[in-house]
């Protein structure tokens, strides 16, 4: 990769969310990797979860973000014991839609 393809700040902000919603449209159909994607996409909400509290973001946003973080742990949960391929689009297109609106945030800044 050259210094011209490397991903801005904003961009690799966004992302982990591109490429935990690749994951889990590849897991759909094989239990051990949607584990690990489910595992993966729990983790990195958990992050962003911490990541808002710390950086003083108004306190909407922050509650915003807690709550999806739980709805996606809860929904982890779900598929791990009853594989349903609406909630797996549900955490995909979540995913989606937040890697677009931190790539949208730096076209803002």
């Amino acid at each position: 990769m050259t210094e011209s393809e490397k991903l801005n700040q904003v961009e690799e902000s966004a992302f982990p969310f591109l490429q935990s919603a690749v994951l889990l449209d590849q897991a759909r159909m094989a239990l051990a990797t949607l584990d690990k994607a489910l595992g993966v996409n729990a983790e990195m909400w958990l992050r962003l979860s911490d990541e808002a509290a710390a950086r003083g973001l108004p306190v909407e946003t922050v509650d915003f973000v807690n709550r999806t973080t739980t709805f996606v742990a809860k929904v982890a949960a779900a598929l791990r014991a009853d594989v349903d391929d609406q909630l797996i689009q549900k955490l995909i297109d979540l995913n989606l839609n937040m890697s677009e609106r931190i790539l949208e945030s730096g076209k803002a800044a």
